[in-house]
């Protein structure tokens, strides 16, 4: 089974393109934090360990891998019991141990790097806007606001995301940074020294152009976001 696993820093958008790739190849996308949260709202034996350890982490850490890979391997073996040949990953593996558990327990995932510098994903958390219909991120912002004009939808605002301690407060945005620098930068300098396993992508300031790249990086017939959106 083919597993591509979106990586990026905070403000690289890897849920969005993990939606636009989940629709362009008809395959499910499997979330963690979505899976996780199931697990908690399903009060499961999982989800309470998940609970325990969120309590116990700091801000922006990541969770031990022991309690995050056993629910991500079964998300992984339920779409492949249900007859899909390929899913999109959001979420892991992002450390060299993460990795290496899944790569052991036969889920050889090919990681898609977002790369954004981080200069760039601060200055993209204060300018951050999207289309109130489609979800489409638009950087720069449409000036004056309208209807989107990705989709054209009829609700299409442009308008800001609600703001988020994790976007605004400055501790919490360096903690979150520097979990992300700790446990990517290995992850990525492994796969780089392999020399396969690795699609890096660089996040472009239009979000069209990045799905382009993407696409064409992945070897995917290039179509537009929002037809893939739309399926």
């Amino acid at each position: 089974m083919r597993v591509l696993s979106l990586l990026g820093a905070p403000s690289a958008e890897k849920h969005f393109f993990a939606k636009l790739l989940g629709a362009r190849l008809r395959v499910p996308v499997l979330a963690t934090g979505s899976l996780l949260d199931t697990e908690v709202a399903h009060r499961t034996h999982a989800g309470r360990q998940i609970e325990e350890a969120r309590r116990g982490s700091a801000a922006g850490s990541l969770l031990p891998s022991k309690v995050v890979l056993p629910v991500v391997m079964q998300a992984v073996q339920g779409a492949r019991q249900s007859g899909y040949d390929t899913a999109i990953l959001v979420g892991a593996p992002r450390s060299v141990e993460q990795l290496d558990m899944l790569r052991n327990a036969g889920v050889a995932a090919e990681v898609v790097h977002l790369a954004l510098p981080e200069a760039r994903a601060t200055h993209r958390r204060g300018k951050r806007r999207v289309c109130a219909g489609c979800g489409f991120p638009l950087y720069p912002p449409e000036e004056g606001g309208g209807q989107c004009v990705k989709c054209g939808c009829d609700d299409g605002v442009a308008e800001p995301l609600p703001p988020s301690p994790l976007d605004t407060d400055a501790p919490a945005v360096e903690a979150r940074c520097a979990a992300w620098r700790s446990a990517a930068e290995p992850l990525l300098q492994r796969l780089r020294s392999r020399g396969s396993g690795l699609v890096e992508v660089k996040v472009l300031e239009d979000a069209e152009h990045t799905w382009t790249t993407l696409q064409l990086a992945l070897g995917l017939e290039e179509a537009p976001a929002v037809a893939a959106a739309q399926g």
